[in-house]
């Protein structure tokens, strides 16, 4: 058991419980972080647990394992950020379009009301 890797692990989840709590990150993408964080708790307690892993899965060298998990999680993290800045712009290219036509009615009325003077 690697004190060290524990504590991190800890520090870490209640670091993203509190920011959570504060409303500073949103609790649907916190999962995939405290998931990340117990995992490093778990990998912390049972070192050996990689070994069986990584013979299960046929990796010869168990911290490619490691390299492998971090990667995969990564990716996906990556991926999903990925989907969420596409939503954004095409909401914001929504909200450009709307604001443009409010502005064009506004400017419409504004001329009827000059001429109407």
């Amino acid at each position: 058991m690697n004190i060290f890797y524990i504590i991190i692990g800890v520090l870490l989840f209640v670091y993203i419980i509190s920011v959570v709590i504060k409303g500073t990150f949103d609790v649907y993408e916190s999962i995939f972080w405290l998931i990340g964080t117990i995992v490093i708790l778990i990998l912390s307690i049972f070192p050996n647990l990689i070994i069986w892993l990584a013979g299960l899965i046929g990796i010869e060298y168990a911290p490619s394992l490691l390299f492998l998990l971090v990667a995969v999680f990564l990716l996906f993290i990556n991926f999903r950020n990925t989907q969420k800045i596409v939503n954004q712009k095409e909401k914001i290219l929504s909200l450009e379009q709307d604001v443009s036509i409010l502005k064009y009615e506004i400017n419409n009325l504004k001329e009827n009301e000059e001429k109407n003077e």
